[in-house]
């Protein structure tokens, strides 16, 4: 068994390193994109002399806050990495996540589990989204400009809201920025693909090569599944998981919940949190149901880094 790492980044190339450096083992492999937008010659530079593969250009992304191109971004590093067609884990991580476990005990937890798929997932509608997240599958997701959260949501003309005055804000606003073939998707009902059920959940996961096939051939076969995601709010907390729940109501699959430990609960402050050495407890705790943790920002403090290496990963 093996380990393949998906790594989505877009700065902090040195916490970047950092992360590469702590996961090292024989059996792990790395395949990094780097957003399209990025300069990846500060990556390369920072990561040099380690072995790992990054997505050639032509596979490259923009990672535009809640849009499609972060799916897009997983799916070819993960095509890139099952082209050599061994038994192994597929992580998806990020830049900003980092090891809570030692790398010979991630390894050997993964391999004494081995059949275990790692997603969070729930059914949609759900209660911890807002609207239970139906407003993702039935209304158009447009972005105004690159900027986070810098979008707005279009729903058609057979839905009730489109016709309240601040649907003509936005089409006003389309209007005015001759995005005139953004304008007429008003005019198509967006109905989720009926061959599937909605599912979502925490964007981080750690799948088998065999759920890896079938998710592959789904895509490949089904390529109208990706095309309906391109305007998805947020595609990459559902895009996989409803595949993958799908596939769990016709097969016996067997699925437990991420295991990269995120904060979204705490009262104050942007979440999810970033962590900082005051954290460190929380994660001392979370390290025994967890192998990953996210987010961290060297920039901000990187002695909660320090802190993990001396006392969790030892």
């Amino acid at each position: 068994m093996e380990l393949n790492y998906i790594i989505l980044a877009y700065n902090k190339p040195l916490q970047l390193k950092r992360l590469v450096e702590k996961l090292q083992h024989p059996k792990a492999k790395f395949y990094i994109h780097i957003d399209k937008d990025s300069a990846i010659s500060q990556f390369k530079n920072s990561l040099e002399h380690l072995e790992i593969t990054f997505l050639p250009d032509q596979k490259r992304f923009s990672g535009t806050w809640g849009d499609i191109g972060i799916v897009k971004a997983s799916i070819e590093a993960i095509k890139l990495a099952f082209s050599e067609n061994k038994k192994a884990y597929y992580i998806l991580l990020s830049g900003q996540d980092y090891p809570i476990k030692p790398v010979s005990q991630i390894f050997q937890y993964l391999e004494e589990n081995y059949g275990t798929d790692y997603l969070t997932l729930y059914k949609l509608p759900h209660q911890n989204w807002e609207t239970g997240g139906i407003d993702r599958l039935t209304r158009y997701k447009v972005n105004k400009t690159g900027k986070r959260k810098h979008f707005l949501q279009l729903p058609s003309i057979f839905e009730r809201e489109f016709y309240m005055v601040e649907t003509l804000g936005k089409l006003n606003f389309l209007r005015k920025s001759k995005r005139y073939k953004e304008m007429k998707l008003v005019f198509r009902k967006r109905g989720f693909p009926k061959n599937l059920k909605p599912y979502g959940g925490s964007q981080w996961w750690c799948l088998t090569s065999e759920i890896i096939n079938t998710i592959l051939q789904f895509i490949n076969q089904n390529p109208d599944y990706l095309l309906y995601h391109q305007y998805t709010l947020l595609p990459d907390e559902i895009f996989f998981h409803s595949i993958v729940g799908s596939l769990r109501e016709t097969n016996n699959l067997k699925l437990a919940r991420s295991l990269t430990y995120v904060n979204w609960e705490r009262p104050s402050g942007p979440l999810p949190v970033t962590f900082k050495k005051e954290d460190f407890e929380e994660l001392k705790e979370a390290s025994k149901s967890h192998l990953f943790a996210r987010k961290f920002d060297m920039e901000q403090d990187a002695e909660i880094l320090d802190e993990i290496d001396k006392r969790l990963l030892d």
